[in-house]
């Protein structure tokens, strides 16, 4: 009976030193946590201000594989952030300049009211004209003569 008094002795003894322990942590806490509320328990949504200006418009990027059936060659490509309410930077290597000329100095994607892509030049001048395939797929539509699809990669 000694070893049963004697173990439960030591189990009370370290559960109150834990939580004397336990309460000056918390007690150390930073303010800003307890002035959120988390946002899944009350369901509200942080404010944009709180946010700030550069993750409230950063959306996440996507790559792409180019790929020209006719020449048999293959880049990736990148989709970046959000410019505006419809176009997103754009980065082509310079490799892929084998895979369609020009295509290594667009730097903008443009989402047109009619569903397609422009992929243009910083001085606005259009490289290809791409319309949404199936799943995460672009063909391109302008210029006729080119044989391309974007494929987004996991």
């Amino acid at each position: 009976m000694k070893a049963y008094h004697q173990v439960l002795g030591i189990s009370a003894g370290s559960a109150a030193v834990c939580a004397v322990l336990l309460s000056f942590w918390t007690a150390q806490a930073p303010i800003a946590l307890n002035e959120m509320p988390d946002p899944i328990i009350s369901g509200t949504t942080a404010p944009v201000a709180r946010l700030g200006v550069v993750t409230a418009s950063a959306s996440p990027p996507a790559v792409f594989s180019v790929s020209n059936f006719s020449r048999k060659t293959v880049c990736l490509v990148e989709r970046g952030a959000t410019l505006t309410s419809r176009s997103r930077d754009f980065f082509a290597p310079p490799e892929c300049e084998s895979v369609w000329p020009g295509l290594a100095r667009a730097t903008n994607w443009t989402q047109n009211e009619d569903g397609s892509v422009t992929l243009s030049t910083v001085h606005g001048a259009p490289v290809l004209t791409l319309i949404r395939g199936k799943s995460f797929s672009y063909e391109v539509a302008d210029p006729a003569e080119a044989d391309l699809a974007l494929l987004m990669v996991p």
